[in-house]
Parts: C-alpha cells; sequence; structure tokens
C-alpha cells in the first residue's frame, strides 16, 4: 500500500528545491541583463566622448562610411575598433579587479529574498549567510 502520508512531504519538498532554483535562475537572468545593458550604456557614451572630442578619429569614421556607401574598400571600422578597444580595457580592468563586494551583496540579496520566501510559505529548509541550505 503506497503511503500517502510518506509521499506528501516528498512532492512538497521537490516543489519548494523547484521553486527556489527557478527564483536563482531568474534572478541571474535579470542581473545578466542589467549588467549587459549597463556596459552597453557605458560602452556608448565612452565611444560617442572619444569620437567627439577627436577630429582624427571622427574624420576617419566618417571617411570609413563614405568608402563603405561607395562600395570601396573599407578597411577597418573605426567605431567597431572603438568599442572593441573599449571591451578589451573593460575586461582587463575586471580581471585585476579584487572587488568583489558587488557579487557579496548580490548574493546577500538573494539569500534574503529566498529566505522570505521559505519563511512566508512554511518551506522544510533555509539558507545561511552562505546560501547552504538546512532544514528546519
Amino acid at each position: 500500500a503506497l503511503d500517502l502520508g510518506a509521499v506528501k512531504p516528498q512532492h512538497d519538498f521537490k516543489a519548494q528545491v523547484e521553486r527556489m532554483l527557478n527564483m536563482i535562475a531568474a534572478e541571474e537572468t535579470s542581473v545578466t541583463e542589467k549588467i549587459k545593458m549597463g556596459l552597453m550604456t557605458e560602452a556608448t557614451a565612452s565611444v560617442t566622448e572619444k569620437f567627439a572630442s577627436d577630429k582624427a578619429l571622427k574624420k576617419a569614421a566618417l571617411d570609413s562610411a563614405i568608402s563603405k556607401i561607395k562600395g570601396g574598400e573599407a578597411g577597418a571600422d573605426p567605431v567597431q575598433a572603438a568599442f572593441v578597444q573599449f571591451f578589451k580595457e573593460k575586461a582587463a580592468a575586471a580581471a585585476a579587479s579584487k572587488d568583489d563586494s558587488e557579487e557579496k551583496a548580490q548574493r546577500e540579496s538573494m539569500i534574503a529574498k529566498m529566505n522570505a520566501v521559505a519563511k512566508n510559505e512554511g518551506f522544510f529548509f533555509q539558507f545561511d549567510a552562505q546560501g547552504k541550505p538546512s532544514l528546519q
């Protein structure tokens, strides 16, 4: 005979774990999108400022565009090159940085959200400060 009293808590526990995994996935996607949008905004502002303050770059971009319109050999695109350079510099700065305060803040925020849901919905578990689950 199937003991429904034993199956129900297992089913509930599985549903709770899935809910947490979905929350984490949604949060990661949201953070990634925010970072992507922030980087593109920063890159666009940086490249725009670079071209606005450098007549030689402005002329190179105009010459490149005119050459492309005429169907000629345009060579390297100075605007694209400026964006590539921005992202190379950004990546180098990120690799050199030891500041993980943003990641820590994001993790703390995520753990707080997960614990709020776990508490409000009477989950079988909660998370400690490192994000490690413990049964209630």
